[in-house]
Parts: C-alpha cells; sequence; structure tokens
C-alpha cells in the first residue's frame, strides 16, 4: 500500500480477511484503498465493519474520525467538524499515545479554533515523537494561536 501498488494491497487484504475474517484490521487495509482512491462512503462501510468486529481499535476510530475531519474541509459542515473531534476522543481514551490521532485531535480543535485544545494534543504529540506533525502544520498554529 505504502509502495502505491494498490492492487497488490488489496489481493494482500483479501487474503488477510481469508485466513482470519474477524480480523478488524483486513476491513482498516480496504478502507485504506477505498480512500486512496476518494471513495469515501465505502472506505466509511469498511471501517464500520472492522469496528463492529473491534469496537476498541484506535487506528480504526482515527481514520474514522479522519473521514469526518476531510468532510469537513470539503464542505464546512460544523456537524462533521464536531463529529470528528469526538471519535478521534474516542480514540485518544483507548490509546492515548498514537500519534495519528493527537495530530489529527490538534488539527480539528485547530479548525474549530480551539488553540487551548490544539496545542494541548500538539504538545502531546510532540513528547512522543512528533509524527506525522508537519512544518505547515506547525507553522500555522504558531502563527494562529500565540501562546
Amino acid at each position: 500500500m505504502y509502495r502505491g501498488d494498490l492492487e497488490t494491497a488489496m489481493k494482500r487484504f483479501n487474503q488477510a480477511w481469508l485466513l482470519d475474517p474477524k480480523n478488524e484490521n483486513a476491513y482498516w487495509g480496504y478502507a485504506a484503498v477505498y480512500f486512496s482512491f476518494n471513495d469515501i462512503n465505502e472506505a466509511s462501510k469498511q471501517l464500520d465493519k472492522g469496528l463492529l468486529l473491534n469496537p476498541n481499535s484506535s487506528n480504526i476510530l482515527t481514520d474514522k474520525a479522519t473521514i469526518y475531519m476531510v468532510s469537513y474541509m470539503n464542505d464546512h459542515q460544523i456537524n462533521n467538524l464536531n463529529k470528528a473531534i469526538e471519535v478521534f476522543n474516542q480514540s485518544y481514551k483507548i490509546d492515548p499515545s498514537n500519534q495519528n490521532t493527537l495530530f489529527k485531535l490538534s488539527a480539528s480543535y485547530f479548525y474549530k479554533k480551539d488553540c487551548s485544545n490544539a496545542w494541548k494534543y500538539y504538545n502531546e504529540c510532540v513528547k512522543l515523537g512528533e509524527q506525522p506533525i508537519t512544518r505547515e502544520y506547525t507553522e500555522a498554529l504558531k502563527n494562529q494561536c500565540k501562546m
């Protein structure tokens, strides 16, 4: 998947599912492939299938919240941003060391203009290694949410 070979990635996720149809990560993989094709609806359905198998998967919850965040960025409907924050917080409660969750939770609060929480989760992510914080996000946070 990370090498851009989506066909092989989908085959491997199918093999994983054939070996263990109760493995929520196969659905997480399917969702990633659909998301890369911008098929947000199908990606969301696959994440929901994974969450039925494991409602406490921090990775799946974070990706589900990411779909809401992307929807907000496209349509600027505040309910999508609020839902993203709600689901990111669910993921955070399950795994407070998930840097992807921390970064995206910070960004969601940034979009909501809640600088206090944007900095809170940003700083937590920095303490854990700063992945996947971008230089552009750091600059935007510093410029628009002065401490």
